[in-house]
């Protein structure tokens, strides 16, 4: 018999207990890019879905492989993005670091998205970024 059940039995009243939730399993369908402009001058990738710590490792890797092309701006749609958690903000920041080393403008646009829109102006307040 637990000590849980024994108390029970006992007639003592036990705390509330409260469970947290399942930490999400990866999906691949909670982020897509797509490449909605390609030039030589011009890159402009499109991301749809949700930018999490289950999610990032694609958006870094679509992010780093454009970065790689050296185009004269590369633009980040963010417009269709309904959550924009910490490990996507931190990924964007790496890619903005990375592109002002590379000579390119990095352009991130959070379009109609509120998600992105209030992320990013949090991001704008943080002392040291802009």
């Amino acid at each position: 018999m637990t000590m849980h059940e024994r108390l029970r039995v006992a007639g003592v009243d036990l705390p509330p207990t409260h469970r947290l939730p399942s930490p999400r399993a990866p999906s691949e369908g909670d982020l897509e890019s797509r490449l909605r402009w390609k030039s030589p001058e011009a890159v402009v990738v499109e991301v749809t879905g949700e930018v999490d710590l289950c999610t990032v490792t694609r958006l870094a890797a679509v992010l780093d492989e454009h970065l790689r092309a050296r185009p004269g701006v590369l633009r980040v749609d963010l417009g269709k993005v309904w959550f924009l958690g910490a490990a996507g903000m931190r990924v964007l920041m790496r890619a903005r670091r990375h592109a002002e080393a590379a000579g390119i403008h990095l352009v991130i646009d959070a379009g109609e998205s509120r998600a992105a829109v209030r992320a990013l102006e949090l991001l704008d307040r943080l002392p040291g970024q802009g």
